[in-house]
């Protein structure tokens, strides 16, 4: 991903001013997990800020890849939100970011990525916990997630991509990059990021979650890339949201109900039927 080594791609889509800023003026509020932090080094030595949200260690563990645009918020209501069924989630700050260490690089980020993953395993392992693991990304995220679960998948249970993208050039249009650098980047027959390829090679069920507002990447561009899965498990989910920043910051139950349910039928556990109401047949 050399070619992405740009000013104006990293002003875009790796902005130290845009990455996890706090929105508001207090830190948000933490329910049902507890945070604390993490320091994974990269091949480079490179130190790489992971955040833990820590619930029950038994119950599945989500290696997430935050957005471009993840900010101390969006990720507390996701975590938080799926902590409330115990589920814990592990966040990358990527390189150059948030509090990571080094400079933002494309190219550095397949073995960040690595990184990190084999990072978390090593801490579950030194902690003891049992969980199953799953790969998360959002946006941007998206294309370590992918890069992640394409290496690691026999040891995943399922992907979950949130306002992915198929082409480079779509996504890095949809973000202003300027046009001609997007002609220079991402010429006609080339895809520096590759999702669609990756895309391909992934066997694990995916659960793609869009907003039909999405201004980045429309329904009908994402569909191709959902069209390359390879599993019968696969779903696409279209959330009621406007932009994918929108989406992010409404996050609520049926959104993390619906993901914790997925996730739990990778494992074999069903959601509990609802009871049947027998009719009452002398009002009838």
């Amino acid at each position: 991903m050399t070619a992405l080594e740009r000013p104006e791609i990293k002003e875009a889509l790796l902005n130290r001013d845009m990455f996890m800023k706090q929105e508001q003026d207090t830190a948000p509020e933490l329910r049902h997990t507890a945070l604390s932090s993490m320091v994974v080094n990269a091949p480079d030595g490179t130190h790489l800020h992971c955040r833990i949200y820590s619930s029950n260690p038994d119950k599945p563990h989500i290696i997430y890849f935050p957005a471009e645009y993840e900010s101390e918020e969006t990720l507390a209501m996701l975590a938080d939100g799926m902590g409330e069924e115990e589920f814990n989630l592990i966040s990358l700050d990527y390189r150059g970011l948030g509090k990571s260490g080094g400079q933002a690089s494309f190219e550095a980020l397949p073995a960040d990525a690595e990184a990190f993953y084999l990072g978390v395993r090593a801490w579950m392992d030194d902690q003891g916990r049992s969980g199953k693991l799953t790969v998360m990304g959002r946006s941007l995220g998206c294309v370590p997630a992918m890069m992640v679960t394409g290496k690691y998948e026999d040891d995943l249970l399922c992907l979950v991509l949130e306002s992915a993208f198929d082409r480079t050039a779509d996504f890095l249009k949809g973000r202003e990059v300027p046009e001609e650098v997007v002609a220079q980047v991402a010429p006609e027959g080339e895809d520096p990021f590759g999702n669609r390829e990756r895309m391909k090679k992934i066997t694990k069920p995916v659960i793609f979650i869009h907003s039909p507002r999405d201004e980045v990447q429309s329904l009908y561009q994402v569909e191709w890339l959902v069209a390359e899965s390879r599993s019968k498990a696969t779903q696409f989910q279209i959330a009621p949201a406007g932009t994918r920043e929108e989406l992010a910051h409404t996050i609520g139950y049926l959104y993390c109900s619906t993901l914790r349910q997925y996730i739990n039928l990778r494992m074999g556990i069903r959601p509990a039927r609802k009871p049947r109401y027998k009719r009452n047949l002398e009002n009838a």
